[in-house]
């Protein structure tokens, strides 16, 4: 049994959510957040948080933006998330084998907005046509075996047709008996005036025209990987396992147009990808390849057997855009003296970005705790302040690139501390980007923060893909240095102002 906060079992912790959930919103008592947020960077969040799940049952776990959908948008992410929780969450639950594809296109475009259509397809069970409206009603399932069989509320389904409703779109499904379900909702969202900086990934030059070869038994994964790559101005060539590869690379050799990389599916059937890579090894004439390793699933010693067999990278399905692109060019750039045991993984990309300095401000025990863990999780370099006053002298006396401010604190609220800070800033030049964060959470208060000289402003409980993408974006505006430490990854963990919950 799997157990939640102060030993409740997830699985009733769910149920209590969803009728809370629900609750809410039949009383009118629900609103939507508008914030910025990066689609892709939480999209690749919550894939990251399911992944655990479809790998111990077997399945692929696909997703793919399409290049138009635009990147900085303003609206709800921690709903969008909960949505897509509900669906791919289904999925997983009525599907046995195959996949779970996710994809989301612009629908059309207005004054700055953008109208999204999310699609999550699964290889499941299917659902009857005269049950599929059925579904969507409150406490109800496509039949009353299944709520004994896979356990739920039956509300799930029915807060996704609420929330949608709430952010202008709809919801419907597709779906045949044994041939498995989509599910299909749409949703309006805001578009930024001004998307994030951020610092060029790469140079164009580096992997224009670069030959590449694609191993994966799975035709999606196939399909999204050579859009990346050609996207990216790279020539892919994907086939569909390893003697298909082999043969690739013969004929390759023999027209004297080699392979540079190799994106290397880790579990394939006949020969997976280690022997593969073995294979190629042992060929002196097939050593010249870099090779990245995509695995569904992480195991202990996998990175010492890379190490051994000479692959340049190792990355956990389902692999972010920008996650394979800093690998790829992080190995292309690769010196050729420099050792095999450089291994590019997940946790060396966080690592080899810059750690910049945070401030962080809270009275709160707990939350200064939790905080400080999911900080220098990030890469982040974190001095704690405990009050305004504390986090004042702490400026004046070293350099930071951050200040998260709690507003609410003893002595010297966070307002005061941040006049206090520009008030300094008047004399010494400069600006320190300095995020609010607030339990109130009330209309008018991120005006207020912003008024108050702040640049950022994020409300508790506090969402980490919501935190992470507010940093990345005051930084980037107000600096040329880049965001310490890697996007973020799955956390459920939230901060409040006296206690510790779980993300829905």
């Amino acid at each position: 049994m799997l157990i939640g906060f102060n030993g409740i079992p997830k699985s009733l912790l769910s149920i209590i959510n969803d009728i809370l959930d629900f609750s809410k919103i039949e009383a009118g008592k629900f609103e939507l957040e508008s914030i910025p947020f990066d689609l892709r960077e939480s999209l690749g969040e919550t894939m990251k948080v399911l992944s655990f799940r479809t790998h111990q049952k077997g399945l692929e776990l696909i997703y793919e933006v399409q290049p138009d959908v635009p990147e900085a948008l303003l609206g709800d992410p921690g709903r969008i998330r909960q949505i897509l929780i509900n669906l791919i969450g289904n999925s997983i639950k009525f599907t046995d084998r195959g996949e779970i594809f996710v994809n989301v296109e612009e629908q059309s475009q207005g004054p700055a907005t953008t109208f999204l259509h999310f699609a999550v397809k699964d290889t499941g069970i299917g659902i009857p046509t005269e049950k599929q409206d059925k579904i969507f009603e409150a406490f109800s399932q496509a039949d009353g075996s299944m709520a004994r069989k896979y356990g739920g509320t039956g509300l799930g389904l029915t807060i996704c047709v609420r929330l949608v409703g709430m952010m202008g779109g709809r919801i419907w499904v597709e779906s045949q008996p044994g041939s498995g379900s989509t599910f299909h909702f749409t949703v309006q969202l805001g578009v930024q005036d001004t998307p994030s900086s951020r610092a060029p990934v790469f140079q164009p030059e580096l992997l224009r025209d670069l030959h590449t070869l694609v191993v994966d038994d799975n035709f999606t994964n196939r399909r999204v990987l050579q859009g990346m790559l050609a996207r990216w101005g790279m020539k892919p060539t994907a086939v569909d396992g390893a003697r298909a590869a082999l043969q690739a690379l013969e004929i390759a050799k023999s027209t004297g147009r080699p392979f540079p990389l190799i994106l290397l599916d880790g579990q394939m059937p006949e020969m997976d990808g280690f022997t593969f890579a073995d294979r190629i090894k042992k060929d002196p004439d097939l050593m010249g390849a870099s090779i990245i390793m995509l695995t569904s699933a992480g195991r202990l010693g996998d990175a010492a057997r890379c190490r051994e067999l000479g692959i340049s990278g190792y990355l956990v399905k389902p692999i972010r855009q920008g996650e394979l692109l800093d690998s790829i060019c992080q190995i292309l750039q690769k010196s050729p003296t420099k050792s095999i045991e450089s291994l590019v993984t997940r946790h060396s990309l966080r690592e080899s970005k810059s750690r910049s300095r945070v401030l962080l401000a809270e009275d709160n025990l707990v939350n200064r705790t939790l905080a400080v863990r999911l900080l220098e999780k990030r890469g982040y370099v974190v001095t704690v302040a405990g009050d305004g006053r504390a986090a004042v002298a702490a400026v004046e006396k070293e350099s930071f690139d951050i200040v998260l401010m709690d507003v609410q604190m003893p002595d010297m609220d966070g307002f005061e501390a941040t006049t206090a800070i520009r008030q300094r800033e008047k004399s010494t030049g400069g600006h320190i980007p300095i995020v609010a964060m607030t339990a109130h959470a009330l209309k008018g208060d991120e005006d207020r923060c912003l008024s108050a000289g702040m640049d950022g402003y994020v409300s508790k409980p506090i969402r980490t893909h919501e935190l992470f993408s507010t940093i990345e974006r005051v930084m980037g505006k107000h600096s040329d240095q880049n965001v310490g430490g890697e996007q973020p990854r799955e956390s459920g963990a939230s901060l409040t102002k006296s206690t510790i919950t779980a993300e829905s």
